[in-house]
């Protein structure tokens, strides 16, 4: 189960920087063009990016758990 969760917490780190910058650029590009960032637009990046990696580092350790169980 172990090694699940470091996966799970390399890949959600590095599923959270991919949305983060994927997320920046459609933010920047497509929203907003080229005015200056409004203020809930950063929230919402690091917010979203954050639960989308949170998320995968459970799928992976609920998975490990279910594995390691025999199931």
């Amino acid at each position: 189960m172990g090694r699940y969760i470091l996966l799970g917490i390399l890949t959600g780190i590095g599923v959270t920087a991919g949305v983060m910058a994927f997320g920046a650029g459609i933010y920047w590009l497509w929203l907003f063009g080229d005015d200056p960032w409004p203020g809930w637009a950063e929230v919402a990046l690091v917010a979203g990016a954050f639960t989308i990696g949170l998320a995968v580092f459970v799928g992976f350790a609920v998975f490990g758990y279910r594995r390691s169980r025999g199931r």
